[in-house]
């Protein structure tokens, strides 16, 4: 008899599915889940104190731009049918299962913060009490910290015209008087001061400043104040550009009229009444008002003002790759051998001295950079500008539509400007995340190129907590590739024709789709380290490589809408996120059978294949590649902070006996 054919699952029929599963995670589960995996490690006792009180800290963050940009499309309702949103039916039904299980995790949020690290914040000497446990003295001192500061009443009469308000926005105090109901928006308050006045006398402690400004309520109004309490309203993100000239382009906040309410935070103690006619007058449904026990604005978290490095990680020093120490013969190094850097683990002055070098050598005549998330301070902005000062023509393509950073991006492309270097603001209709640097220097042998292509934002700050790769590399398959994307930004048109690198959106989901083709055919074995998976073409592909028998084997950090596991269509693939110390952030392709392997910028969604300038660029050299390889089994096989996934959609830590991945990457690059 001949072998039993297993059966397989067409990607059309779902029929042998269980009726509450499907080929795709949904998204927003995805992420949320994600969060839960951060939380996770705030309440692991083994994470250093306050560290665990940052990981705490970023849930919330996290969820504050969940509900500033993800939930604005839903509530809008204008992009329900877009790829990216076809996983749900129905935007009233989105927000009720984001409520759901949202809710969920605020409350466990705020067990953890009352029951464990609110404790042991006391415990270490770090105490954060409340106006009642202030003597008179101290009450007095914190109440001069704020009595100065201007305000804006919002009268009860007043709130059916909160979208024409120019104020409402972040926390605000809503108050019970004798003439109805009034908020006093507090968030520049808060913006101006801090949200930890310290108490005069005592060492690391702290009153929040709403607890002070509630105190203060009753200078604020010529009537009685019967009840004062916080609340805390999300809008839509309001950054926007306008114009479309570059001569002309202008940064502009939206009005908060033009920016919808979407979510408010109260105290769980607040009776809903007491928010009632707010809430109906920011047109808020219930899905989108969420009461809790813990800190309203947790994300401010990590700003408490303490110095105490032992209730931190451990600090260790990275090292430099060899042939990037200094920027004397750093080209000739380069020249000789492709170079990886592995941020934070290795140092980012690496990259940095790359630019110093290519501004201090005199046979340099010319610099290309993508610059996409630069931070408050950039050594990178510094050694472009001592470069075009020097005499060397620098470009730079600085995107202004980055997430949060775009005014930040418009002032750096300003100081740029004034300084002689060519500033390009991406292709029209694309935002330009590929994050690559070319060289050109005149040699016996004529011009020669250098490039760097990097997995990360050329941020010196994130670069301490973001893990990332960047290959150095005198190619010429490589460089002449990065020549004509350069030149195409500057066309204003990415028209393909690449050789070596793959780039985005001209063919990057075509030639991803072949490279997995190709290894089904050979029956080879996939590797694929990325943020987010959400791309269904990529995902399908990876179903029917699974049927064919490949091993397919996914390091997916935060988003992952591929179900692993699954007999008959997804079993020969596995699903890992490691969630730890630092935020993973490299993007790797390996095709074993191909023998390719890329580094890169994108993420397999639909807005990295379609809507953004991406590249992925190969790793030629056999050491290099050696080196990746090395990293991705690691990666893979972390026992200790690597979560897998099952086919119903949990996550799950081994628990065996060994270190982190992280861990391990710390101690190697010390040796």
């Amino acid at each position: 008899m001949g072998k039993k054919k297993k059966n397989r699952i067409p990607l059309k029929d779902l029929s042998k599915l269980a009726e509450d599963e499907g080929l795709y995670f949904n998204r927003e589960l995805s992420w949320i889940k994600f969060n839960e995996r951060i939380l996770a490690e705030a309440a692991n006792p083994n994470t250093p104190l306050l560290e665990r009180v940052n990981f705490f800290s970023i849930v919330s963050g996290n969820f504050d731009e969940f509900f500033q940009v993800r939930v604005p499309e839903y509530q809008k309702n204008s992009r329900i049918n877009s790829e990216e949103f076809l996983e749900v039916a129905g935007s009233v039904t989105t927000l009720e299962m984001i409520y759901s299980r949202v809710i969920v995790l605020m409350r466990k949020a705020s067990t953890l913060w009352r029951k464990e690290l609110s404790p042991e914040l006391d415990a270490k000497g770090i105490h954060i009490i409340t106006w009642s446990d202030c003597t008179r003295d101290e009450k007095e001192n914190l109440l001069d910290q704020i009595k100065d500061e201007e305000y804006t009443i919002l009268r009860g009469e007043r709130f059916t015209d909160l979208r024409l308000d120019e104020h409402l926005e972040g926390f605000a105090l809503l108050a019970e008087t004798r003439n109805g109901r009034a908020a006093v928006p507090i968030q520049n308050i808060i913006d101006k001061i801090g949200r930890y006045l310290p108490v005069k006398g005592r060492t690391n402690t702290f009153v929040l400043i709403e607890d002070v400004l509630r105190k203060y309520a009753e200078h604020l109004f010529d009537e009685d104040v019967y009840a004062v309490m916080p609340v805390r309203l999300t809008r839509e993100a309001e950054k926007v550009l306008k114009g479309d000239d570059a001569d002309d382009i202008i940064f502009q906040e939206q009005k908060l009229s033009d920016r919808l309410p979407s979510r408010l935070e109260t105290p769980e103690e607040l009776p809903f009444g007491y928010t009632a006619h707010l809430v109906s007058a920011l047109d808020l449904v219930p899905e989108l008002v969420f009461d809790t026990k813990g800190p309203l604005g947790a994300a401010d978290l990590k700003e408490i003002p303490v110095d105490k490095q032992e209730l931190r990680f451990p600090q260790f020093i990275p090292g430099m790759p060899k042939g990037l120490e200094k920027t004397k013969g750093l080209f000739d190094a380069i020249s000789k051998k492709d170079r990886i850097l592995f941020t934070p683990y290795q140092s980012f002055d690496a990259l940095v001295n790359f630019l110093k070098a290519a501004g201090e050598d005199e046979n340099v005549t010319e610099i290309f950079m993508t610059l996409y998330r630069l931070g408050s301070k950039s050594p990178v902005v510094e050694a472009l500008i001592n470069a075009a000062e020097a005499g060397k023509k620098v470009t730079a393509v600085i995107e202004l539509k980055a997430s949060f950073d775009e005014e930040r991006n418009f002032l750096w492309s300003e100081k740029l400007k004034k300084a002689g270097v060519d500033v390009i603001f991406g292709v029209s209709g694309l935002k330009t995340h590929a994050k690559c640097c070319i060289v050109s220097r005149n040699e016996e042998i004529g011009t020669k190129y250098y490039a760097t292509v990097s997995t990360g934002n050329y941020n010196a700050g994130t670069a301490r907590i973001y893990s990332d790769l960047s290959l150095f590399t005198a190619d010429d398959r490589i460089c002449s590739d990065l020549k004509r994307l350069f030149s195409q930004i500057k066309e204003d048109k990415i028209s393909g024709g690449f050789e070596s690198l793959i780039v985005s959106p001209k063919d990057m989901e075509k030639q991803i789709l072949e490279l997995i083709e190709h290894e089904a055919d050979l029956k080879g074995h996939i590797i694929l380290k990325m943020n987010s998976l959400t791309d269904k073409t990529i995902i399908n592909a990876l179903y029917a490589a699974s049927q064919k028998g490949v091993k397919i084997e996914l390091c997916v950090r935060g988003i992952c809408m591929l179900r692993p596991g699954v007999e008959g269509l997804s079993e020969n693939i596995s699903v890992v996120s490691v969630v730890g110390r630092f935020l993973e952030h490299a993007r790797v392709f390996y095709f074993e059978k191909t023998g390719r392997l890329y580094i890169g910028s994108p993420d397999m969604m639909p807005r990295n294949l379609h809507k953004r300038v991406e590249i992925l660029c190969p790793v030629y050299d056999a050491d290099c590649r050696s080196e990746i390889e090395h990293l991705l089994s690691i990666w893979l096989y972390d026992k200790v902070k690597g979560y897998s996934l099952d086919s119903a959609g949990r996550y799950f830590v081994s628990g065996k006996n060994g270190i982190s991945s992280q861990e391990q990457f710390i101690s190697m690059m010390k040796q």
